[in-house]
């Protein structure tokens, strides 16, 4: 295509990015949800912004920070930069469909990024997910544009997206694995990855994660031993059921078609090795995705952790069904799917607090948490307290957000003795003293031992969707001997 007519198709796409990008803003602000416990995690991280916190890395907290000075401390302000980050990734997976192919693959991997259903739900959430495939994007389209010869430049592109990847998310690690495939099966990736100009990038990125991994050592090392209890999960036990699973999410997260494409793909390359334009793809996907699947056969694996297999992926299902007969038609199938996942959750999110199916609230889990902090922090000041502490991380969490502007001091319980803090807010908040305002799931006031009086408030119940409530129980403690010690577990539960 001649230079003019394709800069106006570029246009039309970055047009297509930015509109949409834009109604997904201005759906933050009717979004009738409230900050679900990570999402709320993440902003209480943002008020001390750090070069680490205990479970991820800071630069999502750096970003609700930036976000924060810019529109406030409302939720769609804490999710503001989601759908832009969504945004500007798949104007860079097009540039990498473009770097590889051509201008009309690049439009429809552009199409695909945007609308896929994962993206569409993640956008309307502010996760680390975000940033990383933001920076992993821009990592691999600094790798192909070097595995084509490009300059220095992009080697420089190349180590900061990198490290600002590993300080996103540890997964961004899994995109050496990714290179080192594409060097065994692709003759030009392999001339990339033994040239001069990716390692230095590569190595300089690594270089970004060092103040992280200064923090970790001076918190015991809090974030990657909760990575390495995330891998670990609950144990191993061989469950074909679960790998099922993780693979069905992935149908999900991508499209039917996208990942329907990628299977389609591996199959042609397998039945034919001489098949060579797909092969950097394929190594920066499907070895992600097996790994993972077999990961799954064994323990618990959340779908997202493969999430970064999705910018090959986009590129790669234009790539394969472009080719075929119908592939036009599948691809136009593909994107209207999205555009309803997208349409279903534009409707349905402001109408969070009403919505049921079947009798049950469709957001239990993520309405009726201001109601909670609110209720707490009435029942606080009723008793003329002015510290709470909660059992769990989520009502910890609900607490400091939807109490930021009531005099509400917010403590966890600290963690038992000799054992390490299971959450940020047992290591940054534990509680130390008395009197407060304790918040259970339990009624039974023995659980609290070592405190002079305890005194049982009564529940509370708060909305937590149509026709359901969130019951908790709260207590006056006072007067502790010695070392606060948690509570025993509650009985039954």
């Amino acid at each position: 295509m001649r230079r003019g007519p394709e800069a106006c198709v570029w246009a039309l796409l970055a047009a297509a990015v930015a509109a949409l990008t834009l109604v997904r803003l201005w759906a933050l602000t009717v979004n009738a949800t409230d900050l679900y416990v990570d999402e709320a995690q993440y902003w209480a991280w943002a008020q001390s912004p750090a070069w680490g916190y205990y479970s991820k890395p800071p630069l999502l907290a750096w970003l609700i920070a930036g976000a924060q000075t810019i529109c406030g401390t409302s939720e769609a302000c804490v999710r503001a930069p989601s759908p832009i980050l969504w945004g500007l990734t798949s104007l860079v997976v097009a540039a990498i469909a473009r770097t590889l192919f051509d201008v009309r693959v690049a439009v429809w991997a552009g199409l695909c990024a945007l609308l896929a259903p994962g993206v569409a739900y993640a956008s309307r959430i502010i996760s680390t997910d975000a940033p990383l495939l933001f920076f992993w994007a821009l990592a691999v389209l600094a790798w192909v544009r070097l595995r084509a010869g490009g300059g220095w430049g992009w080697t420089a592109l190349l180590a900061i997206a990198f490290g600002l990847g590993l300080l996103s998310k540890y997964a961004m690690i899994y995109l050496l694995g990714g290179l080192v495939v594409a060097a065994v099966i692709d003759p030009a990736g392999r001339r990339a990855l033994t040239g001069v100009r990716v390692w230095p990038g590569l190595a300089l990125g690594a270089l970004l994660i060092a103040p992280n991994l200064v923090w970790n050592a001076r918190h015991d090392f809090a974030t990657l031993r909760h990575t390495a209890d995330n891998a670990a999960g609950s144990g191993l036990a061989i469950d074909p059921g679960g790998a099922l699973a993780f693979l069905a999410a992935q149908f999900g997260l991508a499209g039917p078609v996208v990942f329907g494409a990628v299977l389609l793909a591996t199959w042609q390359a397998a039945r034919s090795p001489a098949l060579t334009a797909t092969r950097p793809l394929l190594a920066l996907s499907v070895p992600l995705w097996l790994a993972l699947t077999a990961m799954a056969l064994v323990t618990e694996v959340n779908a997202n952790w493969a999430a970064p297999a999705l910018i090959a992926a986009f590129v790669l299902a234009p790539t394969v069904l472009l080719p075929m007969r119908f592939g036009r038609g599948w691809l136009v199938g593909g994107l209207a799917f999205g555009l309803l996942i997208q349409a279903l959750l534009l409707l349905a999110d402001p109408r969070a607090r009403s919505l049921t199916i079947a009798g049950e609230p469709v957001y239990g889990r993520t309405v009726g948490w201001a109601e909670f902090a609110d209720a707490v922090a009435d029942r606080a000041e009723a008793e003329g307290l002015s510290a709470v502490v909660a059992d769990r991380r989520s009502e910890v969490a609900a607490l400091i957000y939807y109490g930021r502007d009531r005099s509400l001091e917010v403590r966890a319980w600290p963690s038992a003795p000799g054992a390490a803090p299971r959450d940020h807010f047992e290591m940054s908040r534990p509680l130390t003293g008395g009197p407060v305002l304790a918040v259970s799931t339990c009624d039974d006031p023995a659980r609290f031992q070592g405190w002079a009086r305890v005194a049982g408030l009564g529940p509370v119940d708060v909305f937590a969707g149509a026709g359901a409530t969130r019951r908790f129980q709260l207590f006056r403690l006072e007067g502790p001997a010695g070392r606060i010690r948690p509570p025993s577990p509650c009985p039954g539960g």
